[in-house]
């Protein structure tokens, strides 16, 4: 596979979705571990005792791997995450395992939302989910003012082109 092109100049994401991702990691966590872990010790307590209660912890155990692994993983995510405009399409990179990197031609776009919540509007932080006849595309961790300038932008451009059909 290809490595994402050199001579192409990516805009990074704020440094802040780092945070904002951790954050977001550590309560999916907590939740998970409450039901997961909870609903382990409530059936091992209600049940009768035996070698088996031991699978009702697989569960719980495999979340907390999970999470801890993406501990390591999202500042990684988090540096290759970027966009760059060009005269015809925003290409989008992502992945910092499997890596992935879209192009999405201004001629194609449906609809350019922008979405955030209250823990990303703490960071300053949007997301802009770009939505085409084909794909979907989603930048993460821009700041509102940007994201609602290429959103702009990205409208724009994409009924220019569809003006000119």
């Amino acid at each position: 596979m290809k490595d994402f092109p050199q001579h192409i100049q990516f805009r990074p994401v704020r440094s802040e979705l780092t945070t904002y991702r951790q954050i977001h990691n550590a309560i999916s966590l907590v939740i998970n571990m409450v039901i997961f872990g909870g609903a382990a010790v409530l059936t091992g307590y209600l049940s009768q005792p035996g070698w088996w209660q031991l699978l009702l912890y697989i569960p719980a155990a495999w979340i907390l791997i999970h999470h801890v692994v993406r501990i390591f993983i999202i500042p990684y995510q988090v540096r290759i995450h970027g966009w760059a405009e060009q005269n015809e399409d925003l290409l989008v990179r992502s992945g910092a395992v499997f890596r992935r990197y879209l192009a999405v031609p201004y001629g194609r776009l449906q609809f350019v939302v922008v979405k955030q919540g209250p823990l990303q509007r703490k960071f300053d932080l949007a997301e802009l989910s770009i939505i085409t006849a084909g794909s979907n595309a989603k930048i993460s961790g821009l700041p509102t003012r940007e994201a609602t300038r290429l959103r702009d932008d990205l409208s724009a451009r994409g009924y220019a082109r569809l003006a000119g059909l």
